[in-house]
């Protein structure tokens, strides 16, 4: 098993390092989905689209 680690840890660090950056990524955009902030950063006013990601209640 040191081996295998010895052999291949830049790799294993790599994956880890991507590994954390994208869990960091996705807890972003959750957190930022249930505050109500845009996905695209420009705001809703002039989308086309408003009818689709905030439907009138």
């Amino acid at each position: 098993m040191a081996a295998f680690l010895a052999e291949n840890g830049g790799t294993i660090l790599v994956l880890a390092v991507v590994a954390v950056l994208v869990g960091g990524v996705i807890l972003s955009l959750r957190r930022d989905r249930r505050a109500g902030k845009s996905g695209c950063g420009c705001g809703c006013d002039g989308c086309p689209s408003k009818g689709i990601c905030h439907p009138e209640k």
